[in-house]
């Protein structure tokens, strides 16, 4: 599979951060440094795999078979990512995908989870076909799994903001920097932009 320039997940979690994250990254080509939570993760990944084929991650699919690091990509909206995991019901024509976190889970979900599994779902339901009516989050260190409903509103959200960071890497633009200033003091870009 050629990964070569599809956008990512990391791709709309930066978006949402700083439209200008895309600039630096996509068009300048200047890459963000790969953190040591991001390199924990990919390890971890690994044992949620090898735990949850052993066990039932969510009860109310017991005997649903399960795919792994599923690789999906649309050409059509230049997008592509990996699921953790995929329950499919083809009985239903129905799939859920489910996102591993190794972290407790927090009061209220973050709109970055969210981002992730309505933009995971999209792909399952356009790139394989599948309805989509929930997707999970199962979070390692408290042992809690979330169910969030995707609707059609939050899959349109998702596809837009793609069609907008391609339109920013399109255009070779600078977009306006986030409202959120302190955001820019702990940016790798920060010496470059200096909201600019």
């Amino acid at each position: 599979m050629d990964n070569q320039g599809y956008l990512t997940i990391k791709d709309l979690m930066n978006y949402h951060y700083c439209n200008r994250l895309i600039y630096f990254e996509n068009v300048l080509r200047i890459p963000q440094a790969t953190t040591i939570k991001e390199y924990k993760g990919r390890e971890l990944h690994q044992s949620f795999t090898e735990k949850s084929k052993r066990n039932k991650i969510v009860k109310e699919f017991p005997k649903l078979p399960k795919k792994y690091n599923l690789q999906l990509q649309s050409p059509e909206i230049n997008f592509r990512t990996i699921l953790d995991c995929l329950i499919i019901d083809k009985q239903k024509n129905q799939a859920f995908p489910i996102e591993y976190k190794d972290a407790k889970k927090p009061e209220k979900i973050y709109n970055t989870f969210k981002i992730q599994l309505f933009a995971e779902s999209l792909l399952v339901k356009e790139q394989l076909n599948y309805d989509v009516p929930a997707a999970f989050i199962k979070f390692e260190q408290t042992g809690d799994l979330v169910k969030l409903e995707v609707t059609d509103s939050e899959l349109g959200q998702v596809k837009e903001t793609i069609k907008q960071i391609n339109l920013i890497i399109d255009t070779e633009a600078m977009p306006e920097p986030t409202e959120f200033v302190k955001r820019c003091k702990d940016c790798c870009y920060w010496k470059i932009c200096k909201r600019a």
